[in-house]
């Protein structure tokens, strides 16, 4: 069913791009779905995808981190490409959420009531509701999910402009609600600079351990002008209102002494307030789950002709081990990479292909292509009972007319 043999390199390629693998329909991506909230007495539009390993079958639950984008209708696609994109190689599989907008958004994104800005009062007489939106989010939104989808603990918040100006203040009002933030040019000019006043002193307590955030800063100016970030800083004009607001709050955070925060802000000179939001997404979510991507120790071990079958096993599950720690619940082994490895020592290392072939039967033993592909193993090695045993294993299970094959022809060997 897989190649017989896989040379390191490809290996990893494909550990980067296993959950890309094209579909028959490319245009379906996610399902509306709507919850009603009693806290803002209006029904409110999600949309959520859902890896399609959800329907794995497996010894143990498939549960996913979950990503909440604010500005769904604009936003959720963008996300679910850039996770699409990065999973599992970069990136965990993550279920996404995208939370719609009401007619009011302003009064939902934004922290504190101000009775005037940029030059108008008209906008902004009802805002001021963020704390109503997230009470939303918090106690009735994140339960929906929790029990309608395949969730663990761990949960990322994304929003642009005035969400990215929310996305900050529940960092700051209530750090405990998500595990990373990402902050997309966010409208921290808002109401003076509130939430930079006494973002030093927050970050440095005890309870921003293990919680991270990414934040962007747009070049408000035209294409082809000033790009120079530190000439931009001494403009005064409204037009770098936002630029100077958000680098003010970003260095603050970064110059905060004992922050316990895990922080990091770019300023991207090519982009503009409209252009940001997928390259910080994408640059914010490498950040966040950097140390996700397989390296290092592993790595060397894989690529040591001499490590033994228990050494690779070893570090194998000392990665799942740490994967588990960082994401806060139980992760386990893709069943494709570890099909891929058991075909790529099949050749010259049958009892390092065997380990792992074995560990794609315990932990998928509900799936025929483990069963298959240890068929395989022992066909390679010449043990022609064994091969009819897992291959009747195969066709038991999925009844295919692959399987019967395959099994056909081994018989009359």
């Amino acid at each position: 069913m897989k190649l017989k043999s896989l040379c390191i390199c490809m290996l990893l390629v494909l550990w980067g791009t296993t959950s890309s693998a094209q579909s028959k329909d490319l245009v379906s991506i996610g399902q509306p779905d709507s919850i009603y909230s009693k806290i803002l007495n209006e029904e409110r539009t999600i949309w959520v995808q859902v890896p399609k390993s959800a329907n794995a079958q497996t010894n143990h639950p498939n549960k996913y981190p979950v990503v909440y984008v604010l500005d769904g209708g604009v936003h959720f696609l963008s996300v679910c490409a850039v996770i699409n994109q990065l999973s599992p190689g970069s990136l965990p599989q993550m279920i996404v959420v995208g939370i719609g907008n009401s007619k009011n958004r302003t009064r939902d994104l934004t922290p504190t009531n101000v009775k005037e800005a940029r030059g108008s009062s008209e906008w902004v007489k009802e805002s001021g509701g963020g704390e109503r939106f997230t009470d939303f989010i918090a106690q009735e939104l994140i339960p929906y999910i929790d029990t309608t989808y395949p969730t663990a603990s761990n949960k990322t918040f994304v929003g642009h402009s005035f969400g990215g100006l929310l996305v900050v203040n529940t960092l700051l009002e209530r750090p405990e609600l998500f595990n990373n933030y990402i902050a997309i040019d966010p409208s921290l000019w808002w109401d003076n600079e509130v939430l930079t006043r006494d973002v030093a002193a927050k970050v440095s307590r005890e309870h921003y351990k293990n919680r991270s955030l990414f934040l962007s800063i747009s070049n408000p100016l035209p294409p082809d002008t000033e790009k120079d970030i530190d000439v931009l800083l001494k403009d005064t004009s409204m037009n770098t209102e936002g630029l100077r607001a958000t680098h003010r709050f970003s260095k603050t955070v970064s110059e905060a002494t004992n922050s316990t925060l895990h922080f990091s802000y770019k300023y991207y000179e090519n982009e503009d307030h409209g252009t940001i939001p997928l390259i910080s997404t994408y640059d914010g979510m490498r950040f966040l789950f950097s140390w996700y991507k397989m390296s290092g120790t592993l790595v060397d071990i894989i690529t040591d002709p001499t490590a033994t079958a228990a050494a690779l096993i070893q570090g194998f599950n000392e990665r799942f081990e740490m994967l588990s720690r960082r994401l806060g619940y139980e992760v386990y082994p893709e069943e494709e990479m570890l099909n891929n490895l058991g075909y790529m020592f099949m050749g010259n290392a049958p009892e390092k292909s065997v380990a792992f072939l074995q560990m794609a039967i315990e932990y998928y033993p509900r799936n025929a292509n483990g069963y298959d592909s240890m068929s395989d193993y022992y066909a390679s090695q010449g043990d022609l009972k064994n091969a009819i045993v897992y291959s009747e294993k195969a066709l038991a299970i999925s009844g295919s007319e692959y399987h019967k094959n395959k099994l056909e022809k081994l018989k009359k060997k």
